[in-house]
């Protein structure tokens, strides 16, 4: 079948036609000018402020702070402006300035020190710059300090510590989920996650599943990090229900080569772990990187290239990642400028199971008895695995056409591309692999027991044959594969229509071209992949409405559409037969009943701006999510083999929150939300089988729930040179469908809590600058146990997930004015826990590296 790369339909024909148009047709204004230089020093000590931000508001115009504290900015238009300053952990100034024709102007300013969390600017809230107390909804940010605490640093290890965030990993490049208030459960590699992703205001979630593989986001280049919490389909669209992560990626502001490298090794594990794969091996861990940027009056630019290996904490967790990343930006003028975003990774890795466990019990009542071997942590499943790899390559094209008109009006102007390969290898040998064999079944003492005692000498042999044979086996050759194309573009109006109305209006669209051989509506060739399209298209609007001078109101309305170009799903349907104990299979074609599904996201959001340092705010909003293609027409999961369902349909969610954001002084900052989430026909996937093993799954709208909670976070800055920060999540989150535990295995002691959502998470922070040249951090993190798993679930809750506290230390010198050399302990104390089902979590490691910039 050839490949449907450029059939777009109608309005992205027209969306793309528009923004070339407008990009050829605007003028290119030339302006004769001024300059504006200066230094910014700390009023505390005079102290040289480094890195600080000032911006000329309304044009395109800014620099940055050196290591003297001295900025300048050349070619300004003559006129009067406003001029922004904004630093990390420095109050947020705003000057009046004029600039003179010929003549270069000199302000110099003093910055007042507060805690790091209340001199925050964020974007993702409202899709525009808002101070912190001007916020409606409740927003965390991962400063460029924090990112760099840790060499090589992904962005699941970024978000981790954020109040409101839980981050579930199996191992290495395998899965991996990122919750937002319970947003999402721990299933299938990432299959539907209901948060999303951005790289500079561009989709990096891969578009057949939604997910994001958060561990391969390399961090090296990003400038910083915005976690926007709850419901947000309203500016982001569908999958965007729990909530938003953005990067912002780095441009420099003067010329500089800068690299890096880092080596590390996992420490040993506790004398009472009993692996084979630990036995007189020492994993190691390294990765380094190098970059070139310069920026001169009009051109900007940054190239960064990171390589990364990781032998594996544990067995077949061995990572590799090769990750470049280019951002360009061209001021065409003082009011327009052109950006390009666009990286290229690849990766390759172990696939990893479960530790090792047995089969106990078989019978129609109580299903199936796992045995595990927790002792045994690092090790996998079967040797079947060892040879099992997964591979990756991602990429992004991003472009950016801005035009700031004038003080009232701005337009903003985006295409896009995107790539995404995802390949499993699972028998790359000559011949079968099986995960039961004979041998290992007349071995199993226990099995052969509980076969005869539950089953009888009449349907023992059967399931023991049936174990032997499906669905386990993997041929030579066998894979799962997926390539996806994705064709996006969009337009965004700023108007500030009046003093009391700041108008938002946007359209967004993309084009979805997938080869896979499993999440496609046919039955693909063994060698084959299938195809199939899905369109989405969105158009919103928004209103800043001033009410007063202290209370303003965000509304804001989005449309969404999503189709695919398949009418009818052809799969090979299976049913556990009771009588025979075996699992039995037809091929049937079913139409689809939801071709395409389409939600209005309608939210109103309220600031009220009590005092200068205290704001209070409330929202609620409806966010959908249409289903993902993979959920869709999924039919095998590694072990597990699935039933595609043509019914699936939308589900949606009704959000509530509260919170205030107060600054005590210029020492103290507290923000504390309270929220509550509604969801309907959640989409989850339900063992079909009746005795539970083996897993016959499908994805269904099954469930109603309701997940409420509190979240806290509160930053402390005690003395000039010392900072904490402490959060605290409490989260209740129940099934609420009329056959309760619809997401949760009936065998958990609360069968009606939503799997994998921990009751109380927990995070502390500090950093202390005993000299200017030596920064000491520390954070630790507490994950409760959870209360429902739904793959390995017992009335004991024995080896659930979670329960755990961990903590990491690290110290960066600037060893010389270009150098600095940093160290880590990662889990302090050697913690052995879990964060997925039966997956060990790394224990401790050490990693010692250095960061140069000329």
């Amino acid at each position: 079948m050839e490949t449907r790369y450029f059939r777009m339909f109608p309005p992205v024909r027209s969306l793309l036609t528009a923004l070339i148009l407008t990009i050829l047709f605007l003028p290119l204004q030339a302006h004769a000018g001024g300059g504006l230089k200066g230094s910014l020093t700390d009023k505390t000590d005079g102290e040289p402020v480094i890195g600080a931000s000032v911006m000329i508001e309304n044009t395109t115009l800014g620099a940055a702070s050196d290591f003297d504290g001295n900025y300048a900015i050349q070619n300004i238009p003559a006129g009067t402006y406003n001029l922004k300053i904004t630093g990390v952990g420095y109050a947020q100034q705003t000057k009046n300035v004029t600039i003179a024709d010929g003549q270069t102007a000199t302000l110099n300013l003093q910055l007042g020190q507060t805690t790091i969390m209340a001199s925050e600017v964020i974007i993702g809230a409202a899709l525009y710059e808002q101070d912190r107390l001007d916020v409606p909804v409740t927003t965390s940010v991962v400063t460029t300090e924090e990112i760099r605490e840790e060499p090589n640093p992904s962005l699941d290890q970024v978000i981790e510590n954020i109040p409101g965030v839980n981050v579930t990993r199996s191992a290495g490049y395998s899965a991996a989920t990122v919750q937002i208030r319970g947003s999402n459960t721990f299933q299938g590699g990432g299959i539907g996650t209901r948060v999303n992703a951005f790289y500079d205001g561009f989709p990096i979630n891969s578009p057949e599943t939604g997910g994001i593989v958060w561990t391969n986001v390399n961090m090296n280049a990003a400038d910083k990090v915005e976690v926007v919490k709850g419901a947000a389909s309203t500016l982001y669209g569908s999958a965007a229900m729990g909530g938003v992560v953005n990067v912002f990626g780095s441009l420099p502001d003067k010329f500089e080569v800068k690299g890096g490298a880092s080596l590390g090794f996992y420490d040993a594990t506790p004398d009472s772990d009993q692996s084979v794969y630990r036995d007189g091996y020492t994993p190691w861990l390294w990765n380094t990187y190098i970059g070139i940027g310069d920026k001169t009056d009009k051109f900007n630019y940054s190239l960064l290239y990171t390589h990364s290996e990781d032998d594996g904490y544990r067995d077949n967790s061995q990572t590799q990642l090769n990750d470049v990343k280019f951002k360009a930006r061209y001021d065409i003028d003082a009011n327009q400028y052109l950006q390009l975003t666009s990286y290229y990774n690849e990766t390759e890795a172990g696939y990893v199971s479960t530790w090792p466990y047995d089969l106990e019990a078989v019978s129609i009542s109580k299903g199936v008895t796992y045995n595990a071997y927790p002792e045994r942590a690092y090790d996998l499943a079967d040797d079947v695995y060892t040879d099992d790899t997964v591979s990756r390559k991602n990429a992004l094209v991003g472009l950016n056409y801005v035009n700031l008109f004038n003080d009232k009006l701005s337009l903003d102007a985006r295409a896009y591309y995107t790539r995404n390969e995802y390949r499993i290898d699972y028998n790359p040998t000559c011949e079968l692999q099986q995960y039961f064999t004979e041998e290992m079944i007349n071995n199993n003492a226990s099995l052969q027991a509980s076969l005869l005692n539950e089953l009888g000498p009449d349907y023992a042999p059967l399931f023991a044959d049936f174990l032997v044979g499906f669905p386990y086996n993997k041929e030579p050759g066998a894979f799962n594969e997926n390539r996806s194309n994705r064709y996006g573009a969009g337009l965004k109006l700023d108007w500030k229509a009046s003093d009391q109305h700041r108008l938002l209006f946007g359209i967004d669209g993309n084009i979805v071209d997938l080869m896979s051989s499993q999440y496609v509506p046919i039955i693909p060739d063994d060698a084959d992949l299938g195809e199939v399209q899905e369109k989405n298209i969105a158009f919103f609007i928004q209103d800043e409405f001033k009410m007063s001078q202290r209370l303003t109101a965000l509304l804001s309305l989005r449309y969404d559409w999503s189709g695919i170009d398949a009418d009818q799903v052809t799969y090979n349907k299976y049913i556990f037969d009771l009588v025979n104990f075996n699992v039995n299979s037809s091929e049937i074609t079913e139409p689809i009943e939801n071709q395409s599904v389409d939600a209005i996201s309608p939210r109103l959001a309220v600031n009220y701006k009590a005092a200068d340092d205290l704001s209070l705010r409330a929202s609620v909003g409806k966010s959908f999510r249409a289903p993902t293609l993979s959920e869709r027409f999924v039919r095998d999961a590694g072990l597990f083999v699935g039933n595609p369902n043509p019914a699936l349909d939308k589900e949606t969610l009704t959000a509530y929150e509260i919170g205030f954001f107060k600054n005590f002084g210029d020492k103290v900052s507290l923000d504390i939300a309270g929220y509550i989430n509604d969801y309907d026909n959640l989409i989850e996937s339900r063992n079909l089988n009746p005795i539970g093993f083996p897993i016959i799954f499908m994805y269904e709208n099954i469930a109603k729930a309701r997940i409420w909670g509190i979240e806290t976070s509160l930053n402390i800055r005690p003395t000039n040179t010392l900072n904490f920060g402490l959060g605290y999540s409490y989260m209740n989150a129940k099934d609420k469908s009329s056959d309760g535990g619809a997401l949760a295995s009936s065998q958990n002691p609360e069968p009606d809590w939503l799997a994998y959502r921990p009751e109380h998470t927990a995070s502390v922070s500090a950093t202390w600058h005993p000299t200017n040249r030596l920064a000491l951090n520390t954070n630790g993190r507490y994950v409760s146990q959870y209360k429902s798993v739904s793959t390995y679930s017992n009335l004991e809750r024995e080896n659930y997930p979670g329960g755990f506290i961990v903590f990491n230390a690290g110290a960066k010198y600037q060893a010389t004015d270009n150098m600095k050399v940093s160290f880590l302990c990662k889990n302090i104390t050697n913690e052995q826990y879990e964060e997925a089902e039966w997956f060990r979590a790394p224990g401790r490691s050490f990693i010692l590296g250095f960061d140069f910039v000329y």
